[in-house]
């Protein structure tokens, strides 16, 4: 015990103590924020909501997208302002790449926190979710709900039932243990980082908007049959075609083995009752603010099963009826099947043609409800 004493009292770990102490705090003020790793699910999280935040006081939104990559990459917000002006409508997306339910509801709440004109939600509904949500958080899921309020998250964690581990309020609670992998990674390149944090500076603009797909590239430059040809066809080391790069034949590899290897039921089981419990729980919060909500179903690819996207559309419409008693509009054929693939980027998200006529399409939908 008393060498233990003897070590607490000594000058050097007392120093030490003092370092962490000191830079946890500098943490929790987010003096480390602005050196994330650009395109991380932290910096993306920050980047979607404090853009939308700071476009509230002069574009005044009352839409508000929420949703996944499927949004982000799917719907030009500029665009769509563009189509609905003078309706009286006005939107703002935070829709997140990656996001769960827990992170879109956080997100939203950052935003509804501040002095704002929302009075719908248009959600982005990817109907397999129901499927593949989680009972434990995952390692980009935790990175960006420790982004929003933490106390709150903690809070919804618990009411949506995930699993939560010593680890995951360590992580919550101490923003050195949530940076940890970032700041080795800057150490081990500053250059690099402080780069790209110069040109975040000299990039930095007024926009209203934090993304703007502006993808040329298609499926159509690549000419497989099926998912099968597609994961042989674009492996590393396959020849690129003319108009494409390795970026986008490593978007499509990815999105072919992801979509091909996902064999999912169509039944109810205990990951679509989670999946409703935390639906119930977004929905009834967006309730309470006086919001209304508009479901979307996204346009969807000719090299998914096409019957079985209409399939998992009747499930929620029966599983989800209470939830979904909403204003619908189903998008998810508004692509012609003839040369369907000139619209997306890769088997999942549309490139800047297939984002175009989705936001289009989408804002004569929300036109439509002038008329009702």
């Amino acid at each position: 015990m008393q060498i233990l004493l003897q070590f607490l009292k000594d000058k050097s770990f007392l120093f030490a103590l003092l370092i962490i102490l000191l830079s946890e705090s500098l943490l929790q003020f987010g003096c480390y924020r602005p050196f994330l790793k650009k395109s991380s699910y932290a910096q993306n999280v920050n980047h979607i909501t404090e853009t939308a935040v700071r476009s509230l006081p002069n574009l005044s939104p009352n839409l508000l997208i929420v949703g996944t990559s499927i949004a982000y990459e799917g719907i030009s917000v500029k665009r769509l302002n563009e189509r609905l002006q003078g309706s009286g409508f006005v939107a703002q997306s935070i829709a997140i790449p990656g996001s769960e339910l827990i992170t879109q509801e956080l997100a939203l709440r950052k935003i509804l926190s501040t002095n704002h004109n929302i009075k719908y939600i248009i959600h982005v509904n990817e109907l397999q979710l129901p499927w593949v949500d989680r009972k434990k958080l995952i390692p980009s899921t935790l990175a960006m709900v420790s982004e929003l309020d933490r106390i709150s998250a903690i809070k919804r964690l618990n009411e949506d039932r995930y699993e939560l581990e010593v680890g995951d309020y360590i992580t919550l609670v101490s923003r050195w243990v949530a940076y940890r992998n970032d700041i080795a990674d800057f150490i081990l390149r500053p250059d690099k980082r402080l780069k790209e944090f110069g040109k975040s500076l000299k990039s930095k603009s007024d926009s209203f908007y934090a993304y703007e797909n502006s993808y040329p590239f298609s499926l159509s430059q690549f000419k497989f049959q099926n998912l099968e040809d597609c994961k042989v066809e674009t492996k590393k080391g396959s020849l690129i075609p003319e108009g494409s790069d390795r970026h986008h034949l490593d978007a499509i590899y990815k999105t072919c083995f992801l979509v091909a290897d996902t064999k999912l039921t169509l039944e109810s089981n205990e990951l679509t009752d989670l999946f409703l419990l935390r639906l119930k729980n977004f929905y009834s919060y967006v309730r309470s603010q006086n919001i209304k909500i508009i479901n979307i179903y996204p346009p969807v690819s000719s090299y998914l099963d096409l019957e079985d996207n209409d399939l998992r559309k009747e499930f929620w419409e029966k599983e989800f009826a209470e939830e979904l008693n909403n204003q619908k509009f189903d998008l998810s054929r508004i692509l012609p099947q003839e040369k369907n693939s000139d619209y997306f980027y890769d088997i999942i998200h549309l490139n800047q043609r297939g984002m175009e006529k989705f936001t289009d399409e989408l804002a004569r939908s929300i036109l439509s409800l002038n008329r009702q």
